[in-house]
């Protein structure tokens, strides 16, 4: 009878502990979310201000861009994402909206599936972007950026 009381107690307790648990990533992931809305405002922003140095501290130093927009439908290394989206900001581009539609988070590693709103050489644009972050010294950063219109 002892055994079964211990055996009720710890399962009772074992699940009082996966319950608090469950609750804490649900207000990190709301937190979480809201920083890596201001995260894609701050690029909005910085894309919008004609200036690509301003992405610099978005994107990390081995980061890829992927897009039908570049020549072999990707570049590689943070220099040379910036200097796309500064070609592209020199003919005119311009971002809209930028919408997250989902975000997903493992340790040190997001996933933010977004739909955004641009103009691009004149022409009203809207596609999806999947942008994968990684944790690094404590800042999320772009290492894939991948676009489709």
């Amino acid at each position: 009878m002892k055994a079964v009381l211990i055996l009720v107690i710890f399962f009772f307790t074992t699940l009082l502990m996966f319950a608090q648990e469950k609750e804490k990533p649900a207000v990190g992931r709301d937190s979480l979310l809201a920083d890596f809305q201001s995260y894609v405002q701050n690029w909005i922003t910085a894309y919008n201000g004609g200036d690509a140095g301003k992405l610099i501290p978005l994107y990390a130093e081995d980061a890829e861009y992927i897009s039908a927009h570049v020549e072999g439908l990707a570049v590689e290394g943070r220099d040379r994402v910036i200097e796309n989206f500064q070609n592209g900001m020199n003919m005119g581009g311009h971002i809209d909206s930028v919408e997250i539609l989902s975000m997903n988070v493992s340790c040190d590693l997001a996933t933010l599936l977004c739909k955004y709103q641009a103009i691009n050489s004149g022409q009203k644009a809207m596609g999806r972007n999947l942008l994968v972050l990684k944790k690094i010294n404590g800042t999320w950063l772009i290492v894939t950026h991948l676009t489709v219109v």
